[in-house]
């Protein structure tokens, strides 16, 4: 199923995911309703991923996160760049690994599904921008317990390297490569690869996937999926900044990333407090608790009817000024990564005023997380 609905516009004709069923949104009215909150899709492997398509990249293989053929739901979101404002322009290609000669297209998502005997095949993907890079939020699921790893003997080789911890990583020539060794005495490297040629990682479990432009596909299958946590980190770096040299970095990322606040919902309205206090330009390095008031009138949004309601968009809208990190520099929050509480249970959006606490469900790429920041609400009429 391919999603290719319009970027809103100024007709306010939209279709959106909403409580779990799909609507089409005119102006303040919702005027049609795609139920899908009823399906349920069974799985017992569920992995989790996101993949970066390059500028023009062509035939880069999505191998359902090393599942190969059993997977039997994807889901893919596509992010595009800001930059990218020519609606047209936002798009990717894709075709089924043994028919690459027939080719599809997705704007914003994509949700295959399948059973135990009807899998869903690996794609190959495409980016057709010259501009811009794509990021795609991928979902994989598989029925049960089947677990072999694979790849496309038809199209492509790989090159697989199992056993390693992430201090096997090492720079080979500063700027230009790096080499993955044994654990031999001495040590010897088991391959050099040149960062240039790295086109994109995956983590699936202790295993990353990496796609090169010169070996094709190689896995790297860590002892923990600490280590695999800390090599996508530590590659990700190397790839955003070539010129390091590895043996500086041997503590590993174990920095959370860090989120800072207005100092004012929305710059402008009440003030956000840490610990009873009102410090400039508030952030989680200051410690776990944080509070504000947000009127329900005024920063509100209106979705059908008269009613205001905030949604988790409209609360990093009005809270968030930006995440950094130590190693991933400048992240952003999605409406996913947050969570609202109420004394019972966790909801979508606020409907009434009242008091509620707001959580994190965010990572860098080393899975350093959020976990205890929380911001109380006391949300007015």
């Amino acid at each position: 199923m391919g999603c290719q609905s319009s970027l809103f516009g100024a007709s306010a004709q939209y279709i959106k995911v909403s409580g779990g069923d799909f609507i089409a949104i005119e102006g303040a009215n919702t005027v049609d309703r795609l139920t899908v909150s009823d399906l349920r899709m069974p799985y017992k492997q569920l992995l989790r991923s996101r993949v970066v398509l390059k500028t023009g990249q062509t035939n880069y293989l999505l191998n359902h996160l090393g599942l190969g053929d059993n997977a039997t739901f994807l889901c893919i979101k596509a992010v595009y760049n800001q930059k990218s404002v020519i609606e047209e322009d936002n798009y990717v290609k894709w075709s089924f690994y043994d028919d690459m000669a027939k080719v599809y297209t997705m704007a914003q998502m994509m949700v295959l599904t399948g059973n135990s005997t009807n899998r869903i095949k690996q794609l190959y993907l495409s980016n057709p921008s010259e501009k811009y890079p794509v990021s795609l939020d991928v979902m994989v699921g598989v029925i049960d317990d089947t677990y072999t790893f694979f790849n496309d003997s038809v199209n492509q080789s790989s090159t697989s390297f199992v056993g390693l911890n992430w201090t096997d990583i090492q720079t080979h020539i500063i700027g230009e490569s790096f080499k993955i060794n044994d654990k031999g005495t001495p040590v010897r490297p088991l391959i050099y690869i040149e960062i240039v040629n790295i086109e994109t990682i995956e983590k699936t479990g202790s295993i990353l996937i990496m796609d090169d432009a010169s070996y094709g596909t190689i896995f790297l299958q860590f002892l923990t999926e600490y280590d695999a946590y800390q090599a996508h980190s530590l590659l990700n770096f190397i790839i955003e900044n070539p010129n390091i040299d590895i043996s500086q970095y041997q503590s590993g990322d174990n920095e959370d990333p860090k989120v800072y606040f207005y100092d004012q919902v929305a710059q402008t309205g009440e003030f956000i407090s840490f610990n009873g206090t009102f410090p400039t330009y508030p952030n989680t390095s200051m410690g776990l608790t944080f509070s504000t008031e947000i009127s329900l009138s005024t920063y509100g949004t209106t979705a059908s009817g008269t009613s205001s309601i905030i949604d988790k968009s409209q609360l990093i809208y009005l809270l968030v000024d930006k995440i950094t990190d130590n190693r991933d520099g400048t992240m952003s929050m999605q409406p996913s990564n947050i969570v609202i509480n109420t004394a019972t249970s966790s909801i979508s959006t606020i409907l009434v005023p009242g008091t509620y606490s707001l959580t994190f469900n965010f990572s860098d790429i080393a899975h350093n997380t959020l976990e205890g920041i929380h911001m109380d609400l006391k949300i007015t009429v």
